[in-house]
């Protein structure tokens, strides 16, 4: 039976059925995200060095063993590796230089890429870039980073099996439906699951209601679904009848305007992550504001002079990302950060390099430097969206503040903006109630409207 034959039949049971169908894939998802590698690496964290020095050694000692994995156990990197002369182990991370670039087309074109062992999962993406990526995970690399996050959250109270709510992107209600039963029902997971795709003015008192109901412990979801809901609980007066533990934002870019929004409308604290269907190492918050890599899953380096970074990832065994070209931009702190955790961290993170609108002059003004715009204002700015139409004429869409916004502040981002693009560059400043979806029920911060925009 295809897919789609399956999805139809989906749509015509009752919505029971599809709660009793939605719980069975949960318990797939359980059964290869908790298991004997992922006990290991929560009792390991628990015990994992905080020490700068300490935790350079750990990450410089993992980094080689997994490259003699590559070499040992994967065709592509053995051959790399041998005609890049790279010797192993690595002496430092310095050394890393001496290995190539891996590019997405690569990763996408190369057969190679994948290793030959028994790779139990399949990770799709299309990224920004809109290509279609596969990387093949073991169960292993998928348990151990699965304790990552759930070693993350339960440092802000949050324990496995308690109740969640979780705005998603997959198909999980028929998109004609019109009774106000928008969300599914996870049993294993104890989740309930909230679609995206219905998430409209009208039926955002429906899952108002809904989490009033399932009284969810936390919610975790792209930002921008969660945003829509909080604007319309603060226009309206509107608070839940009971209390979350905290708010885990995921995929997005968060303004500090959506943050505070969030944070007041839900009476509860917002801790952002960083990871990616691909794979890529695993940074969390800390209570100053900051992303800590989480070294036992990668390293991250800069690369060129925009803030671009490369990717080493220690739980891709199945398709080996060494030196990845992952198109995202960060600024890393200097020192160690005031929380007192050593290694790595990153002050912000600043977007996909795909997403960028071109001035006149060629130059690329990417998705971080514009949404840092806003932040001249008293976050009075919720969500934003940039829309190229051509050279010489950008669209700012915005949601904002009600209570904060004055008409003051639309004349200083019009001259931000202005300062950005230059005098030749015609801005159009758009407010508006709610930034339509993409097809995957994601916001699309930057959207170039010309193909020859590139």
């Amino acid at each position: 039976m295809t897919t789609f034959a399956l999805r139809d039949m989906y749509f015509k049971t009752p919505i029971r059925f599809q709660n009793w169908m939605t719980s069975l894939y949960g318990l797939k998802l359980w059964q290869e995200r908790y298991g004997e590698a992922y006990r290991r690496e929560l009792i390991r964290l628990k015990d994992r060095p905080t020490d700068a020095e300490a935790v350079y050694q750990d990450q410089l000692d993992r980094l080689n063993v997994f490259l003699q994995f590559c070499a040992a156990n994967n065709d592509y990197y053995a051959r790399l590796f041998k005609e890049a002369n790279v010797t192993l182990p690595l002496r430092s991370f310095e050394e890393m230089r001496h290995i190539p670039i891996l590019e997405k087309e690569t990763v996408r074109a190369t057969p190679s890429i994948y290793s030959n062992i028994k790779t139990d999962i399949v990770g799709k993406t299309g990224g920004t870039t809109g290509a279609s990526l596969q990387v093949k995970f073991t169960k292993d690399d998928y348990q151990i980073r699965m304790a990552h996050l759930d070693y993350f959250k339960e440092q802000h109270g949050f324990k496995k099996g308690m109740k969640r709510a979780s705005f998603t992107g997959r198909v999980i209600c028929d998109p004609n439906q019109a009774a106000p039963v928008f969300w599914r029902y996870n049993r294993p997971m104890n989740q309930l699951l909230l679609s995206l795709f219905h998430l409209t003015p009208d039926n955002i008192p429906h899952y108002i209601e809904a989490l009033n109901r399932f009284k969810p412990a936390v919610l975790d979801s792209a930002p921008s679904a969660m945003v829509d809901i909080a604007s319309y609980m603060k226009e309206h007066g509107i608070t839940l009848d009971f209390q979350m533990i905290a708010i885990f934002p995921t995929s997005e870019t968060l303004t500090a305007g959506g943050r505070k929004l969030l944070e007041e409308a839900f009476n509860a604290p917002v801790y952002d992550q960083y990871a990616s269907s691909e794979g890529a190492p695993i940074l969390t918050e800390c209570s100053h504001g900051h992303m800590h890599l989480h070294h036992e899953t990668g390293y991250i380096e800069p690369y060129g002079d925009d803030g671009e970074i490369l990717i080493t990832s220690f739980t891709t065994h199945g398709t080996p990302l060494v030196r990845y070209r992952i198109g995202d931009r960060m600024k890393f702190g200097e020192g160690t950060c005031p929380c007192g955790q050593g290694g790595t961290y990153v002050t912000s993170i600043e977007g996909r390099q795909s997403n960028y609108v071109v001035t006149p002059k060629g130059l690329k003004v990417y998705e971080g430097d514009l949404t840092t715009i806003v932040r001249v204002l008293p976050n009075s700015v919720i969500q934003t969206q940039f829309r190229q139409f051509d050279l010489h004429h950008i669209e700012m869409r915005y949601i904002k503040d009600p209570e904060r916004f004055l008409p003051s502040h639309e004349r200083v981002l019009e001259r931000e903006l202005k300062e950005l693009f230059g005098e030749g560059v015609k801005i159009t400043l758009t407010p508006v109630k709610q930034i339509p979806r993409g097809k995957n029920g994601k916001i699309v911060v930057v959207e170039k409207l010309m193909d020859q925009i590139s």
